[in-house]
């Protein structure tokens, strides 16, 4: 069934005029009548002024004008129910999210980036960050008997670990046990991890160290005619006087530590006898029979005495140091 374009155009070229003549002929805009000849009643205004359109070009163009509104109507009603079902089709709400590979490939592609960048992050506040420190050995304040004592903890394993500036070997984990050598009284250790940056974490412990005081039993009184015809200077001597003496057949070998505290390993006729930091200020005395190696973490601040001779500095200072000694 031909429409109402179909229609208006077919008669108007019948009679041969353009839209420019019937525009002057029946006063109506030449966008309108191409807009009807089309059938794009979108363009136009109201249906009642489309019908008033039709009436004029019909007559104008000697068509029934009946058959034309009747054509205009079914066209009209047709449009207006589609136009009802595409809007319909578009108000369907559609998923607010679809997922499709592409959306996965950059979803795991984000999720690789955050990881690896969560991780550049912790490596650099492990690298910028003072390295951790934990000592579990020895408790704050302890008081003891012993000069030497256990130095145990945990660091991270690239960290450079001292012991009142003495440097400690860590194991490949970052733990450490060091044998720390002390005076009597109070001492302070100052424990310290430092990274490649210099950022230090530091931890103290104050150790007393109280000798225990060897007493020798007291005699049975003497009587006093027993003493009648003794010394008087002997009979005033006390019997706890008593006097160490290194044995015949060995030799004594003493280190003292100069400004700061260093570490040191000392094997004794081929055992090692001792290994760990002596603090500043302190001396240790070894016996040997044969020989005794020194090795020290710094010359310049580890004095010898062989059997109470000074054989001066073991080396430079701020540098490692070994030697050995024999009888």
């Amino acid at each position: 069934m031909k429409t109402v374009g179909v229609m208006l155009s077919e008669a108007r070229a019948r009679l041969g005029v353009s839209l420019e003549e019937v525009e002057a002929a029946i006063k109506i805009r030449k966008s309108v009548l191409q807009a009807l000849e089309s059938g794009d009643y979108a363009r136009l205004p109201s249906p009642t002024h489309i019908k008033g359109f039709l009436q004029n070009y019909g007559k104008y163009l000697d068509l029934n004008v009946s058959e034309l509104l009747a054509v205009f109507r079914r066209e009209y009603d047709e449009q207006k129910n589609s136009a009802k079902v595409s809007s319909g089709l578009k108000a369907i709400k559609r998923p607010l999210f679809i997922l499709t590979p592409t959306i996965v490939i950059i979803a795991f592609i984000l999720i690789c980036v955050s990881l690896v960048s969560f991780y550049l992050y912790q490596q650099y506040q492990v690298f910028t960050d003072a390295p951790k420190l934990t000592v579990s050995e020895p408790v704050d304040n302890l008081k003891t008997p012993a000069s030497t004592i256990s130095v145990v903890g945990q660091t991270y394993p690239d960290a450079i670990l001292k012991v009142n500036g003495g440097p400690v070997q860590l194991s490949p984990s970052g733990s450490f046990v060091v044998a720390v050598d002390l005076p009597p009284g109070t001492n302070i250790l100052n424990i310290t991890a430092e990274n490649k940056f210099g950022k230090i974490r530091q931890e103290k412990r104050v150790v007393i160290v109280e000798p225990l005081v060897e007493r020798e039993p007291v005699s049975e009184a003497t009587p006093s005619s027993d003493l009648a015809g003794a010394n008087p200077d002997q009979s005033k001597a006390s019997p706890s006087a008593t006097i160490k003496e290194p044995k015949a057949d060995r030799s004594q070998a003493t280190l003292k530590v100069g400004q700061e505290s260093v570490w040191v390993r000392v094997e004794v006729d081929g055992t090692s006898e001792f290994e760990g930091v002596l603090v500043s200020g302190v001396s240790k005395t070894f016996d040997y029979k044969e020989r005794i190696k020194i090795k020290t973490s710094n010359g310049g601040f580890t004095r010898v005495l062989i059997d109470g001779q000074d054989k001066g500095m073991l080396g430079e200072e701020g540098k490692e140091a070994e030697k050995e000694f024999g009888r």
